[in-house]
């Protein structure tokens, strides 16, 4: 069995901001030097996409940010969703129709290379598109790796989520005093 797990980047809001606006949910949030905020929330691991979306557009709206929620599922499957302003603004599925039996699985949905470079200031649309598009990633979170790599991302959220912090395993460049727990 592959990796699992989902978070949120947000980009353009303090820690302290999300801190108070997750109040009430169980959740660890870690802050970076790239003006990022990655949140890894209990209830959105149970990877329910309706909930994932539900927080990225409160954390969008409320934070006025720029969020990346992302799933990678069985490192089957990686799908994300870009919030800005409280909206989706690109959705990106690297194996549509993954849960249909009867789908053929065929080649990857979504995902606007210019839309996630603008939201993160980074100037390499071509090297996301190819990102994006291309075949030759063997797990979803090689995938994930690859864009938090493009995007100017913190490293460590690809490949963690809730559960992973929450058991005492945290991912190379995420220390226990970078963290802050909620709930």
């Amino acid at each position: 069995m592959g990796n699992s797990y989902v978070n949120h980047t947000v980009r353009g809001a303090t820690p302290e901001a999300v801190a108070k606006l997750l109040k009430g949910r169980t959740a660890v949030i870690a802050a970076t030097e790239n003006d990022c905020v990655v949140v890894f929330d209990s209830e959105c691991d149970t990877e329910d996409q309706s909930l994932i979306t539900e927080l990225g557009e409160k954390l969008s709206s409320e934070l006025n940010a720029s969020v990346l929620a992302v799933l990678n599922h069985d490192d089957d499957m990686l799908w994300y969703q870009l919030f800005e302003n409280g909206k989706v603004t690109d959705e990106y599925d690297s194996m549509p129709g993954y849960f249909d039996e009867d789908s053929d699985h065929s080649g990857a949905l979504g995902g606007d290379a210019k839309k996630l470079s603008t939201a993160f200031a980074v100037k390499d649309e071509v090297g996301i598109a190819r990102i994006l598009k291309s075949d030759k990633y063997a797990a979803a979170v090689e995938r994930h790796a690859a864009l938090c790599e493009a995007l100017n991302l913190p490293e460590f959220a690809a490949g963690c989520g809730y559960r992973d912090i929450d058991s005492g395993e945290l991912p190379d460049g995420l220390d226990e005093t970078d963290l802050v727990k909620i709930g």
